[in-house]
């Protein structure tokens, strides 16, 4: 398994994904053309901020996890997308994705949500004195699904805690502070 950034060609295979952990994490549906706005939204900028794993054939790439072979790459089995919201809380970070059910088990996402985390710290650079300087904190959170018993698991592995705070219909916030 390899994590990339996203490429735009890599829509109808999220969507899949998508769809396809809807019925298992009991979620609230998005359809197809609410999903690709949102990714599509330049305000995300889902190039710089969304990585999809890909299930590559570790065996062919020999000489390592940076980059691929030419014609040789694998099926995306999950996403995630990290997205900057700020608030009179203080800084977010709010990671959001999934890994398609017949992969899971495979630390796939446990993967992206590391990577998303240090996409958040490297993202964090930009602004942590001026945060520092409000006394505002800066928060790393995923949404993650309910009805997954491995959720709390990940979350706990990651450092982070539940949150009580409303979201997406069948996801559960967690959450931690980057730099406490």
């Amino acid at each position: 398994m390899r994590i990339r950034n996203f490429r735009y060609s890599d829509l109808p295979s999220l969507v899949m994904v998508q769809s396809s952990s809807v019925v298992v994490d009991q979620t609230r549906e998005v359809d197809e053309a609410a999903f690709t706005r949102w990714l599509l939204d330049p305000e995300l900028d889902a190039p710089a901020n969304a990585f999809v794993m890909t299930d590559d054939d570790d065996e062919m790439l020999v000489w390592g996890q940076a980059g691929t072979l030419e014609g040789i790459e694998g099926e995306i089995i999950g996403y995630t997308v990290l997205q900057y919201q700020h608030d009179q809380e203080g800084y977010h970070f709010v990671c959001r994705g999934s890994v398609h059910p017949a992969q899971r088990r495979r630390n796939a996402g446990r993967a992206l949500l590391m990577g998303a985390l240090n996409r958040a710290r490297i993202s964090a650079t930009e602004f942590e004195f001026e945060a520092e300087r409000e006394q505002f904190p800066i928060f790393f959170e995923a949404l993650l699904p309910v009805a997954d018993d491995a959720t709390s698991r990940l979350a706990a592995k990651c450092g982070m805690k539940m949150k009580n705070r409303p979201v997406i219909e069948g996801l559960q916030l967690y959450q931690k502070e980057l730099y406490e």
